[in-house]
């Protein structure tokens, strides 16, 4: 149930996201430590360096994913759903 919910055309979109935001979780901290390494291998404790860096990389994209999701949510507000009265009312009937 868990995955196929996620093929479905509803969900499609928001499957991809997650799994390009999956696919950079994976590979860039990876990519971003081993050539930190290099840049840093002259400087004291180099792994820390690097390790630091991997860990900068994994916060924006959790930061860029959270975005996404949020910046979707506020895309997915229709006027015709919301109130007719109030404060929040944008709606001209």
């Amino acid at each position: 149930m868990g995955f196929s919910a996620l093929l479905h055309p509803q969900n499609k979109e928001t499957g991809q996201k997650l799994g390009i935001a999956t696919a950079l979780m994976f590979t860039l901290p990876l990519v971003a430590f081993y050539i930190s390494m290099k840049v840093f291998e002259h400087k004291p404790s180099p792994e820390n360096w690097a390790g630091a860096v991997a860990i900068v990389v994994t916060n924006i994209i959790v930061g860029g994913y959270c975005y996404i999701a949020y910046i979707e949510d506020r895309d997915d507000l229709n006027d015709e759903d919301g109130p007719r009265k109030g404060a929040s009312k944008q709606r001209v009937d």
